[in-house]
């Protein structure tokens, strides 16, 4: 199945070229622990840069690499793979630390900074993939769990259930539609000073429904002295007894339907 939403094969120089621009961005950092990334960042950016370039090119990817939802969101193995011999032909520094867990095998860290080393990568990628995959770098950097999030509300991982192939087609953009009797065309049609005498006479209008509802407004003063008699404690044991049993301490688990992967509140803007 490689390639299924991809037109051209993989190319393993575009992907070392992302994991070294990559970690070059995040090397332009003042604190040198910010600048340390490890696999798991440089996996997900080098999706970010796909996902960049297929919204401006139909749907195809710039690595052409087969992109699956595993665990922690998106993730390649070849991407993986590549990591150490993109960043060692950049000279970069490896740091490795002890893994917390002892079924875990040692963490790795990576750095570089160079910035006519980032000049020259900058400008062998699309500007479609640095003008979006430059800020995404700096505001998450190394920050796990909000890099995590970021990917996870991306339109390909929202279509998709664990296991399943990435479609970067669902990313593509398209043009807001303008109808012809709309405002905003309607607004262009003006002269200067008829534009500034309408924007005056909306922020007259605007102040004047404000100040309306600020006089209707009205707070409702409450209980002095609340009395906490029988009545009050039986009525407060009977709402108890509507939620029903209380949760016994312990550790719990929780079991979702498959289905809750294609479930149309997934895909809402405000899922957690």
């Amino acid at each position: 199945m490689q390639g299924l939403f991809s037109a051209m094969p993989v190319d393993l120089s575009r992907i070392d070229l992302l994991v070294q621009y990559a970690l070059l961005v995040a090397g332009e950092g003042d604190d040198l622990f910010e600048r340390q990334l490890g696999p798991i960042h440089l996996v997900k950016y080098v999706y970010l840069g796909d996902l960049a370039y297929a919204q401006r090119n139909n749907g195809e990817t710039f690595t052409g690499i087969e992109w699956k939802f595993h665990s922690f969101g998106p993730w390649s193995n070849t991407v993986h793979e590549r990591i150490a011999p993109a960043l060692q032909a950049i000279g970069a520094d490896k740091r490795t630390f002890e893994s917390d867990y002892d079924e875990k095998s040692d963490w790795f860290r990576w750095s570089v900074r160079s910035d006519d080393l980032l000049t020259a990568k900058e400008r062998s990628l699309p500007a479609a993939v640095t003008i979006q995959l430059r800020p995404v770098i700096r505001k998450f950097g190394k920050d796990t769990p909000s890099l995590l999030n970021h990917v996870y509300r991306t339109a390909p991982m929202l279509e998709a259930a664990p296991g399943e192939v990435l479609d970067f087609r669902l990313a593509v953009k398209s043009k807001p539609k303008v109808e012809a009797g709309s405002t905003t065309l309607r607004m262009e049609t003006l002269s200067e000073k008829k534009k500034k005498a309408f924007k005056e006479r909306m922020t007259e209008l605007q102040k004047s429904v404000s100040t309306r509802a600020s006089r209707k407004a009205g707070l409702i003063n409450p209980v002095k002295n609340a009395r906490h008699d029988d009545i009050y404690e039986d009525g407060v044991a009977w709402l108890d007894q509507l939620a029903g049993e209380h949760f016994t301490p312990g550790e719990k688990v929780a079991e979702f339907s498959p289905d809750v992967w294609k479930s149309t509140t997934r895909k809402g803007s405000d899922v957690p």
